[in-house]
C-alpha cells in the first residue's frame, strides 16, 4: 500500500474558516443535499466546519458523524462544537486507514479535500457505498490549487468502480466537485 501524507491540524491554519466560507459557500451547496432529521457523515472531517454546518442544518433530530483519522483533529473539531452549542447531534468517530467505523447508514456523506490522501481508495469508496441509504448521497470535493484534475478523474473513476455513480458536478469553490448516488 502506497505511503500517503495526511495534512496535520496545524495546517487548517492556512484555510481558516472565515475564508472557508467566503470561498466555499458552505450553505448555498449543502443546502439541497442536508435536510433536517437527517443522519450525515464528513469523512475526513478535520476541525470540524462542516460538521458544525451540517449539524444546524440537520436540527435537534438529525445527526452528524465526524469521521477523522487524527484524534488530534476530533478534540479540536469537538471543541469547536461545543463553543458553537451543537455538540448534541455530533458523534466523533476515530477511523483507522482501513476502516471508517460508521455503524449506521447516513443519507449523505461529504469528503472535503482530503481523498487525495487515501491510500486504498477502492476500499474507501466501497465503504461509503455500503454505508449510504438507498436514496442516499454523497459529495466529494478536492482542491484544484492542490490536486491535479486528471487525479481528481481518477479518483471519481474509482468512486464509479467501487458502485458509486455520479450524478452531478456541483459547484463547490475552489474544487472539483461530484455527487454521487449507489449504482444499485
Amino acid at each position: 500500500m502506497e505511503k500517503v501524507y495526511v495534512a496535520k491540524w496545524y495546517h487548517m491554519i492556512l484555510y481558516p474558516d472565515w475564508l472557508r466560507r467566503l470561498h466555499q459557500r458552505p450553505r448555498k451547496f449543502l443546502a439541497e443535499l442536508v435536510k433536517p432529521g437527517m443522519t450525515v457523515a464528513d469523512i475526513g472531517c478535520g476541525l470540524g466546519f462542516y460538521v458544525r454546518q451540517m449539524a444546524e442544518m440537520v436540527g435537534q433530530n438529525g445527526r452528524v458523524l465526524a469521521v477523522d483519522l487524527q484524534s488530534e483533529m476530533l478534540n479540536r473539531a469537538e471543541k469547536k462544537a461545543q463553543k458553537a452549542q451543537v455538540l448534541d447531534r455530533i458523534e466523533f468517530i476515530q477511523c483507522s486507514q482501513d476502516d471508517l467505523k460508521i455503524s449506521e447508514p447516513v443519507d449523505f456523506a461529504l469528503s472535503m479535500w482530503m481523498v487525495h490522501e487515501v491510500p486504498d481508495r477502492h476500499r474507501f469508496f466501497k465503504q461509503i457505498r455500503n454505508v449510504l441509504k438507498p436514496d442516499g448521497q454523497y459529495l466529494l470535493a478536492e482542491p484544484r490549487f492542490h490536486v491535479k484534475k486528471e487525479l481528481y478523474e481518477t479518483i471519481c473513476n474509482k468512486a464509479e468502480t467501487a458502485g458509486l455513480k455520479k450524478i452531478d458536478e456541483p459547484r463547490v469553490g475552489a474544487s472539483f466537485a461530484a455527487l454521487f448516488a449507489s449504482a444499485d
